[in-house]
């Protein structure tokens, strides 16, 4: 190798190394300026779902939270507190779907009935699997000079668990498993997925519900 050869690779070696310090630095500027941002999104979207399957409430249920373990996964409940009593709680779980994660988050009233099911991440096939998943209001002819009607918007599949509580060593399952869960043709991995997450949060409340009242009650709430 000649010497122009050499001093060519330690002047590319020292540009490279140099480029890599810079990115490395921007980087690192950018992700500090868009970490508050985006923090502030996420909080805003939690919020936003929060709303729609809690009655009011005058706390920050997202910052009002614990983590209980339940079969391999944690699982989140958070409080909402109305005038200094704890008035309902959701909770927040995630369990694999036909093709990825899906998370739930699921209202629940302090008596542990289901107020609603919100499905917040899922990445299910379109038309099939997110049909399952997905809440929406739907134009028609007859409505579609109406105003959006206020609330969660409806869907058949998430709408069965409303009112259902769960109960020591009933175990919640669609149809074509035996159980009594209305599943949809075509996307029969969701489903599943669906409700055994359902039944996973709703039977984690059951078994600790003393402990994550006591959590999550106000001082002198809920008593």
């Amino acid at each position: 190798m000649s010497l122009k050869n050499s001093e060519n690779f330690i002047v590319l070696g020292l540009f490279l190394a140099v480029l890599g310090l810079i990115s490395a630095v921007l980087l690192a500027v950018f992700s500090d300026i868009v970490r508050e941002p985006i923090a502030a999104a996420e909080l805003r979207n939690t919020n936003k779902a929060l709303e729609q399957i809690l009655p009011p409430f005058d706390n920050q249920p997202s910052q009002d939270k614990v983590e209980i373990e339940a079969g391999g996964s944690a699982i989140t409940f958070m409080g909402a507190v109305k005038d200094g009593r704890l008035v309902a709680l959701a909770a927040r779980g995630e369990r694999k779907g036909y093709a990825g994660p899906v998370q739930a988050l699921v209202g629940l009233d302090v008596d542990g009935k289901i107020r609603a099911v919100l499905i917040t991440k899922q990445n299910e096939t379109p038309g099939l699997g997110a049909n399952v998943c997905e809440r929406k209001f739907k134009k028609t002819i007859f409505n579609l000079f109406q105003k959006r009607p206020e609330g969660i918007a409806p869907n058949a599949f998430l709408d069965q668990f409303d009112g259902k509580s769960a109960a020591k060593g009933v175990t919640w399952k669609v149809k074509k498993d035996g159980g009594n869960i209305d599943y949809v043709t075509g996307a029969t991995v969701t489903s599943r997925t669906i409700t055994a997450l359902t039944d996973e949060i709703a039977q984690c409340y059951l078994a600790n519900r003393e402990e994550i009242i006591r959590k999550l009650a106000p001082s002198g709430g809920n008593k």
